[in-house]
């Protein structure tokens, strides 16, 4: 019994502390999904497409024996635009990049801004004159924090009382994000509630504050389910609770020992990952080949057999030999039904071809596995022996999710101490992602106990964000049941230490 009434004591004395807790982060956690279903949708979930022709590429291989050009180049390939396909180069993580005309070679100019807008209007849906403003962004910020990842983007802002915003990232001609004023201010309710944003300044004061405050919600979980266990009645029968608070108090307690701990228990291990543990490096740009003598024979476009390119770059093979890799376009049946298959993601392309940029000869014996291989050799400098594994990535997941914003990639497990998971991209050779056995874990952790992302193969996305909204609502009930009753008992104390509980002050005597 002493056991019972010292659980009971901890489970009071941290009730405020917890209380306030569940405020900030119930509050604050509701605003997530909020985010998701009242913000802004984009008219196009997907990147556009390009299809190119052979006749379109006679022109390239003169455009690219001009120094000028491809000087310091690191992706090279060709995109789509508003005017029709161009060729892309990017020299650097930072700056924008050049556009040039296949039919004559001439440079587009401020083509890398134009892109944006072009891009802009295809997810928004809105004509370019509705544009306010348009600038490139080469940091995080509150607008645009780091779990986005893609570096730079342009930040376009729209006319109107909406605030409408998109940051687009043109090498992937992907939409890193989207938003508006009323998106903006529930994610400024979550970064400054959820992770304390506010106190960026002060990693280590974040760390011990929010650190604490877990620890104590956890500790909360923790007794009141040992309450729940310690108070059944022994012989099986339930004993009735007169007062309605404690009797919804504790059957709510039934149901949610378990999300408060696990919420609680990833958050701090979050928290720890984040704060106290260097990040792998991810986006990391390739290397592109010799480009010289390029052959002007696009004759194995001819042999295709009607199958439609929607992408060619050209890369560094086997000794840094220039290869043209051409992408097929996806069966059209794989288009999206719906806006959560964005979280899904599609693959951009179905397989791919390698030609010989000086000779024009189709490599038979060398694929993208191969091409993936040698860039994780690369950008790592592994030995093949090194290797333990290689998988072609088709869809997001816990271990590559859908921010990167690309597909397909390929998977390559390191077999080295840190078990190393890396995800490079064929197309354009730039190392996407990587990831440890630290880091892999933490998100393993994080995905099943925090997002609940087990749910949403059986339940989908918004059922699974409702079910977490409405566990996260009957946790505010429970806390504000608990503090009414905090509160009533400490008056009850109260009253029984004031002199007036003692009894009426006897008179003085009379002399």
């Amino acid at each position: 019994m002493n056991l019972k009434k010292q659980w009971l004591d901890w489970h009071n004395k941290l009730g405020w502390y917890a209380l306030a807790g569940i405020l900030v982060w119930a509050v604050s956690g509701i605003s997530h999904p909020m985010m998701a279903w009242f913000g802004p949708k984009a008219a196009s979930f997907f990147p556009p497409s390009v299809s190119v022709s052979a006749n379109q590429l006679n022109g390239l291989p003169q455009l690219l024996a001009e120094p000028s050009h491809v000087r310091d180049a690191k992706v090279v390939k060709v995109v789509p635009s508003a005017s029709g396909p161009l060729l892309q180069v990017t020299r650097s993580e930072i700056a924008p990049r050049d556009y040039y005309r296949l039919s004559d070679g001439s440079a587009v100019a401020e083509g890398d801004q134009q892109q944006a807008r072009w891009l802009a209007g295809y997810y928004s849906g809105r004509s370019e004159d509705q544009i306010q403003t348009i600038r490139l962004q080469t940091s995080f910020d509150n607008a645009y924090p780091s779990v986005n990842r893609l570096l730079p983007v342009y930040r376009v802002e729209y006319a109107g009382d909406d605030g409408l915003t998109l940051f687009v990232h043109t090498e992937t001609a992907a939409l890193a994000s989207i938003t508006d004023s009323r998106k903006a201010t529930m994610q400024g309710i979550f970064r400054q509630l959820h992770t304390f944003a506010w106190l960026d300044g002060l990693e280590y004061g974040r760390l011990i504050l929010i650190g604490l405050l877990m620890l104590t919600l956890f500790a909360f979980a923790a007794t009141g389910l040992a309450l729940v266990i310690a108070l059944r009645p022994a012989n099986g029968k339930q004993r009735k609770i007169k007062d309605g608070k404690r009797r919804y108090h504790r059957l709510l307690g039934y149901v949610l020992w378990l999300p408060l701990l696990g919420w609680s228990a990833s958050g701090f291990y979050h928290l720890l990952q984040s704060s106290l543990v260097e990040p792998a490096q991810g986006l990391r740009l390739g290397q592109t080949a010799e480009i010289q003598n390029l052959s002007a024979d696009f004759r194995w476009m001819d042999t295709l057999a009607g199958r439609a390119i929607n992408s060619l770059s050209l890369i560094s093979g086997p000794d840094g030999a220039p290869l043209y890799r051409a992408g097929f376009a996806p069966d059209k049946s794989s288009a999206p039904g719906s806006r959560d298959q964005r979280f899904d993601g599609r693959p951009s392309e179905a397989g791919a071809l390698f030609v010989d940029a000086r000779s024009g000869a189709v490599l038979d014996s060398f694929g993208d596995r191969e091409q993936a291989q040698l860039l994780t050799m690369r950008h790592t400098g592994i030995a093949e022996s090194e290797i333990a594994n290689l998988q072609l990535v088709t869809r997001y997941g816990p271990g590559y999710d859908f921010r990167n914003k690309r597909l397909p990639v390929w998977q390559i497990d390191v077999a080295d101490d840190s078990k190393r998971m890396l995800f490079v991209d064929p197309v354009t050779g730039v190392l996407v992602d990587q990831s440890r056995r630290v880091d892999r874990a933490e998100r393993l952790s994080f995905s099943l106990l925090h997002k609940w992302s087990h749910l949403t193969p059986l339940t989908g996305r918004q059922v699974r964000d409702g079910m977490i909204v409405f566990t996260l609502l009957l946790i505010l009930a429970s806390s504000v049941i608990g503090g009414i009753m905090l509160a009533g008992r400490r008056k009850k104390r109260a009253r029984k230490s004031s002199p007036a509980s003692a009894g009426p002050i006897p008179a003085p005597a009379t002399q």
